[in-house]
C-alpha cells in the first residue's frame, strides 16, 4: 500500500515538516501567526534558510483566508513579506459563500476540500488554512469529532499530494505565572486531538506571555529534535530573529543610575537615554539583561534601582 513518503516530492524541510503532513501553528488570538507564516510560506517559494535550516523549495503554495477579509487579513501579510501574488481563496470576500454551509459540522471537512481545489493546486505544494479550527468537527473539546476531521483532512492531502500547515488559536493561559502549561502546545483551543493526530505542533508566543522582551517560536515535531526561536518585530511587524541587548547598552543604561540606590523611573531612564542616543526598546531589553544579571533591581512596574555591592 502506497504511504504518504512514497511520491517523488521530498520533504519541504527535512523532518520537522514532511511532505503529505499536516501541521498546526498556535498562538493567542493578534501574536503574529499570520505574519510569521506569511514570510516562512515566502521563504519555502524563494528557498531561503528558514530558522538556520535549508528549505526544498515548493512548486505551489496556496492560501485560505476563513476569518477575514483578504485585503485586510492575510493579503497585508502576504504583501509586506514580498509575497503578494499568492494563491488564496477568501471565504468572506468569496459573494457565492453561504456561510450557512458550514451548519453541517460532519459536511465541513467536504467544504474545506472544496476550496482547497478552487486553488488548483499543484501536486507537492502547501496549502495553509488560516484559521483550521472551524473545520475540524464543529467542537473542538471533542476528541473524537477532531480526530475524524484530521483523519479526514490526511485522505484529501494524499489524494492531492499536498501538505497542509493550519493555524490554531489559544484560551487557556492561566492568570498565575507560577501555574503556566508545561508544554506550549498544552494551551492549545480545544481537544488534545489537534497533536495526537497532527504532524509538527508549533507555538508563537508573545512577550507578555513569556515574561521577556522577546517573541519565541517552538516548533515540536514528531521526528526531529524541538527546537525554541527566539524573535522580534521589524517596523514592518514582520518577524526577524532576536538579537537582545548588547554589552555597550546594557553598559550606556547602567551608567544613567546614581550611585547611591534611589529609585529611578523608566521614564526618566528614557529621556536620559534619548541623549545617547537609545531608544526607549533598547533601554527596555538592557534592563531584562540587567535585571536577570542582578545588577539593576525592578522595584515595582516602571521603577528600577541600582544592586549595591560591598
Amino acid at each position: 500500500m502506497q504511504d504518504e513518503h512514497s511520491t517523488q516530492h521530498p520533504d519541504p524541510l527535512g523532518l520537522v515538516f514532511t511532505h503529505g503532513s499536516l501541521n498546526f501553528i498556535a498562538g493567542a488570538a493578534g501574536t503574529g501567526k499570520t505574519a510569521l507564516l506569511a514570510d516562512l510560506l515566502n521563504r519555502f517559494r524563494t528557498g531561503e534558510p528558514i530558522f538556520g535550516h535549508t528549505p526544498t523549495r515548493v512548486a505551489d503554495i496556496g492560501v485560505i483566508a476563513a476569518d477575514r477579509h483578504w485585503k485586510t487579513g492575510a493579503g497585508l501579510w502576504f504583501g509586506r513579506a514580498g509575497f503578494p501574488d499568492v494563491k488564496y481563496y477568501s471565504m468572506l470576500d468569496d459573494p457565492k459563500f453561504d456561510p450557512r454551509s458550514l451548519r453541517k459540522r460532519w459536511e465541513r471537512v467536504d467544504r474545506l476540500t472544496e476550496m482547497v481545489d478552487r486553488l488548483h493546486m499543484q501536486p507537492g505544494g502547501i496549502v495553509l488554512v488560516d484559521p483550521g479550527g472551524v473545520f475540524l468537527g464543529g467542537n473542538l473539546n471533542d476528541y473524537d469529532g477532531c480526530a475524524v476531521a484530521c483523519m479526514e483532512i490526511r485522505v484529501m492531502l494524499r489524494e492531492r499530494d499536498l501538505t497542509m500547515f493550519s493555524t490554531a488559536h489559544t484560551s487557556k493561559m492561566k492568570a498565575d505565572k507560577r501555574e503556566r502549561y508545561l508544554r506550549p502546545q498544552d494551551a492549545i483551543l480545544g481537544s488534545a486531538a489537534q497533536y495526537a493526530y497532527g504532524d509538527t505542533q508549533c507555538y508563537l508566543a508573545a512577550p507578555d506571555e513569556l515574561g521577556k522582551p522577546y517573541y519565541a517560536f517552538l516548533w515540536h515535531p514528531h521526528m526531529a529534535p524541538p527546537e525554541t526561536f527566539p524573535l522580534e518585530r521589524d517596523a514592518q511587524g514582520l518577524f526577524v530573529p532576536y538579537v537582545g541587548a548588547d554589552r555597550a547598552a546594557c553598559a550606556h543604561v547602567t551608567a544613567l543610575f546614581p550611585d547611591n540606590a534611589n529609585d529611578m523611573p523608566l521614564g526618566i531612564l528614557v529621556e536620559l537615554a534619548e541623549a545617547i542616543p537609545l531608544s526607549r526598546r533598547t533601554v527596555l531589553r538592557a534592563l531584562q539583561v540587567l535585571v536577570e544579571e542582578g545588577t539593576i533591581e525592578k522595584v515595582r512596574h516602571g521603577v528600577y534601582r541600582r544592586v549595591l555591592t560591598h
